[in-house]
């Protein structure tokens, strides 16, 4: 029985064949889903044409541009036929019981399921439920660590790389930001389906593979740098944001000191000058943000952390700024009630 799914896989000059695998994934599901739209997010159409030429059965369908890939979802979600929607990575491989596992996590308070995304050799962790911080930092949960089996449990964010999400809650929250090309959506879109009264659950038994690696590019780290900046000041509410000042001031100084360490300053300055620029786009987006919520950020802080804790960004002194700084958070928790 097809499950009422609306697989969408976005692309942006993806080899076909690698897709081809992403597809043929999602064909071999237990509960496979009742339809699969290939998104091509460039300005020519290279990858769902040539899959549905060759038979398999696909909604190929084109942006006309590179949107990025929040807005590439949008777009995908918009045209969707089904109830649910699982945005997966175009070069990920979606273990046969993936989709059917997520689904059934999903209670009727449960806006958003992730699955457990593994690395090539399917022993380790490529990301699984993933940290929160109160800086609006977000890592690969459980990054390099081995597998793990266990129940669906809830958490704070999950890896947008295969993500189940009714959309009728995509729609509610207004979809991805406009503000976003790509990066930080996944953690943007569990915070506000939180905000929302919604749940988030990580699924554990319902496992990805993704060949992933972590690019330090310039470019990356301005797209990360302003995304989050963005999500801080469009999610938090005004109180909260009023009382983490000192602290995400003393955090733009740290980040500023290690892009200039690591040879990103220029890309750091660009994210401050577009967020400046984009005020008004900010303050709308706001609106529309705070408008949605039923839960204060007591709730929402809870499930977040001060510590940082991952092997991809390397910082003296995170261990003793990280123990304060998740005292501070549970003490906001207590403010903010």
């Amino acid at each position: 029985m097809k499950a009422p799914v609306s697989a969408i896989v976005v692309c942006w000059s993806a080899d076909p064949d690698t897709v081809r695998g992403t597809v043929e994934s999602l064909l071999a599901q237990t509960r496979p889903p009742a339809e699969i739209l290939i998104v091509d997010n460039h300005p020519e159409p290279l990858v769902g044409g040539v899959l549905a030429d060759a038979g398999l059965p696909v909604r190929a369908m084109a942006t006309g541009s590179n949107l990025g890939y929040p807005k590439a979802c949008n777009f995908a979600a918009e045209r969707a036929t089904q109830p649910w929607l699982f945005f997966l990575n175009p070069d990920a491989r979606a273990d046969p019981e993936c989709l059917e596992r997520l689904l059934d996590a999903c209670d009727d308070d449960v806006a958003v399921a992730g699955a457990q995304v593994l690395l090539p050799d399917t022993t380790k962790v490529n990301a699984g439920d993933n940290p929160i911080h109160i800086t609006g930092l977000s890592w690969s949960g459980r990054y390099l660590e081995p597998r793990e089996d266990g129940p669906p449990r809830e958490a704070a964010g999950v890896s947008g790389a295969a993500l189940l999400m009714r959309k009728a809650d995509f729609e509610a929250i207004g979809g991805h930001s406009p503000g976003f090309f790509m990066y930080h959506d996944d953690l943007d879109l569990c915070w506000r389906s939180r905000i929302g009264g919604r749940r988030v659950v990580f699924v554990p038994r319902a496992t990805i593979v993704h060949d992933y690696e972590f690019t330090k590019g310039a470019f990356k780290w301005y797209e990360l740098e302003h995304n989050r900046i963005w999500t801080l000041l469009t999610n938090y509410e005004a109180r909260t944001l009023i009382l983490l000042a000192p602290i995400l001031l003393a955090f733009e100084v740290a980040i500023a000191a290690l892009s200039i360490r690591d040879g990103w300053w220029a890309e750091k300055r660009r994210g401050w000058r577009a967020v400046v620029r984009e005020r008004g786009a900010i303050r709308a987006w706001r609106r529309h943000v705070q408008s949605r919520r039923t839960q204060p950020d007591a709730v929402i802080l809870e499930r977040m952390t001060g510590r940082l804790d991952t092997p991809l960004v390397s910082a003296p002194g995170t261990g003793a700024a990280g123990a304060v700084l998740d005292a501070y958070r549970r003490l906001l928790c207590r403010l903010t009630r």
